[in-house]
């Protein structure tokens, strides 16, 4: 790996970056929409073996880049890549290096200075209608996202929202557009019903909730933990008064997990090196299926690389619903996904569904 994040502050702050948990661009920075839905569960990628990749009748690359924004979702899923065996043959070397901000990514992309990229499901969409020749290779992230709320509130019951403040992470990205989307549809109007405190990031959330400015607040995993920790050394007892994945499966009769996030290849790569796709996916499924059992080297080089205890870790990897998916087999979840998010502003993720090319095999 080419760059970690050096501190555990470091890492609260990254929480900002245009992808948290993944976040995403702002509304502004995306475009239209279309329907479609899903009732079917995708079919994961089979576990990965640590085999060399087959003989290919390309040129091996020079280098297989990895693009992620610094979170540790996705520091999870690529904190082996390199080193499962499934790129051998396939390229000279590879590096795994964040990016901090949608135009870094896009611009990334459109140079050829990336060969495999995470960003947050309609982030990928949007560049897709943008113009932007990437492919969907894999959805890896399925929803880790919560509201936590006074101890003692009953879980699922989003009646004790009304009339509260909530703190709610990156207004207009991924937390508040599932969040708002949920609370529409619990009979709730977000503009009358609660009050809410928007926070540019990981780090003012936390400041905002040990105010006391609020005791109710939209984030993601790891840092919904960190702040259950905090406040109760704090003194303020908190709980997972909603589990955003569990809510949007009551709502939509679907599973209990949304494609939250996942890589993306350039166009012109995939055309040209077709066993590359597979092999990244292996190299992928490979760390995610060691992280998710719990193996202790993969759980430790996690905790060192974002300088997190590896308890934490540990406890936190099972609620960021890691599983690879391939971009064709996740394409009925994946565009009812973006369908129910841009049903109040279809921009987000370009105005239309992508069309088949930008759904990798």
């Amino acid at each position: 790996m080419s760059h970690r994040p050096s501190r555990f502050h470091t890492l609260l702050a990254g929480l900002a970056t245009c992808a948290l948990a993944l976040g995403g661009c702002t509304s502004s920075d995306s475009d239209d929409a279309s329907t479609t839905s899903s009732s079917e569960a995708p079919t994961s990628e089979a576990p990965a073996s640590s085999a060399p990749a087959e003989e290919s009748d390309t040129e091996p690359l020079e280098e297989i880049r990895a693009y992620v924004p610094q979170t540790m979702a996705f520091g999870a899923p690529l904190s082996g890549f390199g080193s499962e065996g499934n790129l051998d043959g396939l390229a000279e070397s590879t590096s795994v290096q964040n990016w901090d901000s949608l135009e870094q990514l896009k611009s990334a992309l459109m140079n050829n200075e990336v060969e495999v990229a995470a960003t947050p499901a309609y982030v990928a969409a949007n560049l897709y209608n943008k113009g932007v020749d990437v492919r969907l290779v894999a959805p890896v992230v399925w929803g880790m996202l919560y509201v936590l709320g006074p101890e003692g509130t009953t879980p699922g019951d989003w009646e004790a929202l009304r009339g509260q403040k909530v703190i709610v992470m990156l207004p207009g990205n991924m937390p508040d557009l599932v969040f708002s989307y949920l609370l529409k549809h619990n009979g709730m109007d977000r503009d009358k019903d609660i009050q809410v405190i928007p926070a540019q990031d990981g780090q003012q959330a936390m400041a905002l909730l040990t105010k006391g400015e609020a005791q109710w607040v939209v984030v993601p995993e790891h840092l919904a933990s960190v702040a259950l920790m905090k406040m109760k050394k704090s003194g303020v007892n908190l709980t997972r008064a909603l589990n955003l994945q569990e809510e949007w499966g009551k709502v939509t009769g679907k599973q209990a997990r949304f494609p939250m996030a996942g890589l993306v290849m350039p166009g012109t790569l995939v055309d040209e090196h077709p066993d590359l796709v597979k092999a990244i996916r292996a190299e992928v499924a490979a760390t995610v299926e060691k992280a998710n059992a719990g193996d202790e080297a993969t759980i430790a080089k996690i905790a060192e690389t974002y300088s997190l205890p590896a308890p934490l870790v540990k406890d936190v990897i099972g609620r960021l619903q890691l599983e690879v998916v391939s971009g064709a087999d996740a394409r009925e979840e994946y565009e009812d996904f973006l369908t129910r998010l841009g049903e109040d502003n279809p921009k987000i993720y370009g105005g239309k569904l992508p069309d088949d090319r930008f759904y990798a095999e």
